[in-house]
């Protein structure tokens, strides 16, 4: 069974749950999730889904059986047997889930999950980190999110683990420059175009990059250029061919089909 992420499969519609972060928290995390495939299940049974290129970053606690991560042509790049930090990806992935998978998550907005755990980008670019080898208390935190009653609790359990971190981090300009690059509204007002994001935060392109290279290990371009591309395809998949894409910064439709095929093959 395949469900490209885009497209609403009825299979991963039941068995993902999501919850919303709480106000203070918003500022780094998309959603905390969960996919709980504990229950009987043919040996042979697989289920799929493919992401296409994100920039956005998730901790993963893998609570059950291993899950698979591959290219998009299917081939194994990782066995995930043990929780995961995984980092933003300039090239489609497919996740491959089996029987008894229990995985819960929090998923980051772009930088953040760098900024908060100190990882630098270099480290986690299209790979894993084990979420051990980072993270203290994480067995506590696995222990109390397998017992929990339902996704309110769960929500509970990783927000006061993340709060922890949200605390200690220390100011760092340079990061904030990223952050504020990609989440604020000076990235859609600049029309993912560097210069005009560098303008709008008062620094060069050239800090911008550098900045960006730092933290991140990508150039401000090739980021804002996924960036784009995902807030275009989300309009693509609502309004289809008729989309205004100029507004979303292509010259037309078939300059937004060669970016497709640029990332998500």
């Amino acid at each position: 069974m395949q469900a490209i992420e885009f497209i609403d499969q009825q299979y991963f519609t039941g068995q993902y749950r999501y919850i919303s972060p709480s106000p203070d928290l918003e500022p780094h995390v998309v959603f905390y999730w969960l996919l709980d495939l504990r229950r009987p299940l043919p040996d042979d049974e697989e289920f799929r889904e493919l992401l296409l290129a994100n920039m956005n970053s998730s901790l993963v606690l893998n609570m059950g059986a291993p899950f698979d991560i591959c290219n998009a042509a299917g081939q194994l790049l990782h066995s995930s047997i043990q929780s995961e930090l995984i980092g933003y990806q300039t090239t489609p992935v497919t996740y491959r889930h089996y029987a008894n998978n229990f995985l819960a998550g929090i998923k980051f907005k772009p930088a953040s999950l760098n900024y908060l755990f100190g990882v630098k980008g270099a480290d986690m670019q299209r790979q894993t980190l084990s979420a051990h080898d980072v993270l203290t208390q994480l067995p506590a935190l696995e222990a109390a999110v397998y017992d929990a009653p339902d996704m309110p609790a769960i929500k509970t359990l990783l927000e006061k683990f993340l709060r922890g971190y949200v605390g200690a981090a220390t100011g760092n300009h340079r990061f904030d420059y990223v952050l504020q690059s990609l989440n604020s509204p000076a990235l859609q007002q600049s029309g993912f175009r560097l210069k005009k994001l560098a303008g709008l935060l008062y620094v060069s392109p050239r800090t911008l990059e550098r900045y960006f290279n730092d933290s991140l290990n990508i150039s401000p371009k090739k980021c804002l250029a996924i960036l784009r591309f995902r807030h275009a395809a989300a309009q693509y998949i609502q309004h289809g061919y008729k989309a205004d894409w100029e507004e979303l910064g292509y010259h037309d439709f078939s300059h937004f089909r060669k970016e497709w095929h640029k990332w998500s093959a």
